[in-house]
């Protein structure tokens, strides 16, 4: 792909991650190469290849994974990218690659997606490291960060499921001052809302599960950078085995072909969605960056593009765990389901699923109350979406 001027993310999404070496033709969609093992006529050749010049072994390298990658690369405007089997591999890899030494600390977000923070707590407790969770949107974080001076800070660009948006550069630039990796996972507004390394991000993490694929039909992870930071990465993939299989690693770049078209639709109908549900009674409040009610709107407006996001949150009025069962159990249009990025709008009660691995005091302090119910707004009409949510709220309410 050459052009004259810097590609539009649309256009980037189509062709990237397209050409293999060694061959004149270029498929239009690139094949899926099942193969695990590869043979060389040449002991050279083969040499070559388990160096990481060609394809020898799956678990190395593989032809699927690599287009992948390369495609993600370019539309997180990074070096490189390694891909991993899910997002939580992705995670995990970050840590590990972190040289840990007994008392360092690491930060992340007070309301971050709980399965990440039992992960981290665990493994921070394996290692004699302070885990200390922060507020990031809080105007006084970059000042904790400086006087902590962690060994590394994570962000999430829109927090998983509270929806707060913290200011990504201002936090890079305490990083820089406290001698601290920045990791930000962007999965929430996707490399198309929001690219985390030109905003000082040293990672940017996604799980691609989810909007890079689009289709609820393949687990990924991805994490994005310098070269200098990902060949370490690469290199523990091999030992590790969190190899992002074939068929997966396909089905995601069949995604990513439509992601900004996609998200351009997903941020619209959020924000229609978004504003309907506000004019509801029997909602406590409705949670969405775009609406001026959020307290992070302002930050939002500068850190994110294309839009406020594709997802929404609210708290039913005087719910509960069985009101909001209730609810769940009165959609039509809407699927009760524990993730998001797909086509169709998915609801989850945010207490039982995506806060389910927090303890109870845990999510308090976040400020995940059980009324909170977590939307990905999906491709339908947003008025079925909006009817459908506010019909259930009625029911789940008793109304």
């Amino acid at each position: 792909m050459s052009t004259k001027h810097k590609p539009s993310q649309k256009t980037v999404a189509v062709h990237a991650g397209s050409r293999l070496t060694g061959s004149k033709a270029v498929p239009v969609m690139p094949p899926i190469f099942p193969a695990a093992v590869n043979w060389f006529d040449s002991s050279d050749d083969l040499s070559d290849a388990l160096d990481g010049k060609d394809y020898a072994y799956a678990r190395i390298s593989a032809p699927n994974a690599a287009l992948l990658e390369e495609a993600v690369a370019a539309l997180e405007g990074a070096e490189a990218c390694v891909a991993y089997a899910s997002g939580m591999a992705a995670l995990r890899s970050l840590f590990d690659a972190q040289p840990w030494k007994a008392g360092d600390v690491l930060v992340m977000p007070t309301d971050g997606y709980g399965v990440t923070r039992f992960l981290y707590k665990n493994l921070c407790a394996r290692w004699g490291v302070e885990l200390r969770p922060l507020n990031q949107t809080d105007p006084d974080a970059p000042a904790r960060i400086r006087e902590w001076r962690p060994r590394m800070v994570l962000a999430e660009s829109i927090s998983n499921p509270l929806l707060r948006v913290p200011d990504i550069r201002a936090l890079a630039e305490a990083c820089r001052d406290a001698g601290s990796v920045f990791a930000v996972d962007a999965t929430f507004p996707s490399p198309f809302g929001q690219r985390a390394l030109e905003q000082g991000a040293d990672y940017a993490v996604q799980s691609t599960s989810k909007w890079l694929n689009g289709h609820s039909d393949a687990l990924g992870g991805t994490v994005s950078g310098s070269k200098a930071r990902m060949d370490p990465l690469r290199s523990a993939r091999i030992l590790s085995g969190d190899v992002l299989g074939p068929f997966e690693a396909w089905l995601t770049l069949r995604g990513l072909r439509t992601l900004p078209v996609r998200m351009k639709a997903h941020n619209e109908h959020a924000a229609h969605v978004a504003k309907r549900l506000s004019d509801s009674p029997l909602l406590e409040r409705v949670i969405y960056p775009g609406l001026t009610s959020h307290p992070d709107h302002a930050v939002a407006g500068r850190v994110l593009e294309g839009g406020f996001g594709p997802m929404v949150a609210f708290e039913i009025r005087g719910a509960g765990q069985k009101e909001g069962d209730r609810f769940l159990e009165a959609l039509r249009v809407c699927k009760p389901g524990p993730s998001l990025g797909d086509v169709g709008t998915l609801v989850m009660h945010a207490a039982s699923a995506s806060a389910r691995r927090m303890t109870p005091e845990e999510r308090a302090h976040a400020g995940i109350r059980d009324s909170l119910i977590r939307v990905s707004v999906g491709l339908e009409d947003p008025d079925d979406v909006a009817d459908d949510l506010l019909a259930a709220v009625a029911k789940g309410a008793g109304r």
